[in-house]
């Protein structure tokens, strides 16, 4: 048996190397397969995002993963889109679920800042379900970024 606490948990700023204002896009992995031995890799993890206001949705990138995710607002208000233009409001209790490889984007709506947890499947090997920070150039190939929004 594993705890964690949340405080205890590296805070990672994944909007910075996308050239957004430092601690707007931050992330912290709850779960995921850096945790424990090899008896706790699994085929999950789970990350708390916080994210501040400011980003209108036209400048947020449409991008996508080969993983499935699902972020569940805890607090705040996000718009999301995907890559027909559908857009939904997701406020507390609410989960949006992203298909594998489907183009999506999101913000946050209002002045609150936005608390969330992403679920995330590791398919493969498992790699997307250990943090990094993402690069740009993933971004522009609308892949490989490891962002719920």
């Amino acid at each position: 048996m594993i705890l964690r606490r949340i405080e205890d948990v590296e805070k990672i700023d994944v909007g910075k190397p996308f050239g957004l204002p430092e601690g707007m896009f931050m992330i912290q992995w709850i779960i995921s397969n850096e945790v424990g031995n090899k008896s706790y890799r699994h085929r999950y993890a789970v990350r708390k995002y916080t994210l501040q206001p400011g980003l209108p949705l036209n400048l947020m990138p449409l991008h996508n993963h080969t993983y499935i995710q699902s972020p569940h607002i805890l607090k705040g208000t996000m718009v999301f889109q995907n890559g027909d233009g559908e857009t939904v409001e997701a406020g507390p209790g609410d989960t949006v679920y992203f298909y594998e490889n489907e183009q999506h984007k999101g913000v946050v709506k209002g002045d609150e800042p936005v608390e969330l947890l992403c679920i995330i499947d590791c398919p493969g090997d498992g790699t997307d379900c250990i943090p990094e920070v993402p690069q740009k150039a993933n971004v522009e190939k609308t892949s490989g970024f490891k962002g719920c929004g």
